[in-house]
């Protein structure tokens, strides 16, 4: 079997899978997923999904599906003003 690498950080990727919490949105609605298996990057903390997992997300966010738990989440607008630089004499 081949050994594959976290395409962020190269750290060899092992077959180990932990359950993750997925955010996911989706024409402007937004899902939160637990206990999603996935593989996870020892070195950077990148999640890696099988096929079926992807897909299984979608479906459900396509469909009407009875959820656990609603949640509000708060929006702050945010507004980047760059300082300037200190000119060097």
């Amino acid at each position: 079997m081949n050994q594959d690498f976290c395409e962020y950080c190269h750290t060899p990727l092992g077959q180990l899978k932990k359950k993750v919490t997925v955010y996911r949105h989706r024409h402007g609605r937004h899902f939160i997923f637990q206990q999603v298996p996935a593989r996870v990057c020892l070195g950077c903390g990148a999640k890696y999904f099988s096929a079926e997992v992807v897909q299984e997300m979608d479906q459900r966010m396509t469909m009407p599906t009875v959820t656990t738990e609603t949640i509000a989440v708060p929006v702050i607008p945010f507004e980047y003003t760059r300082r300037r630089e200190p000119v060097m004499a």
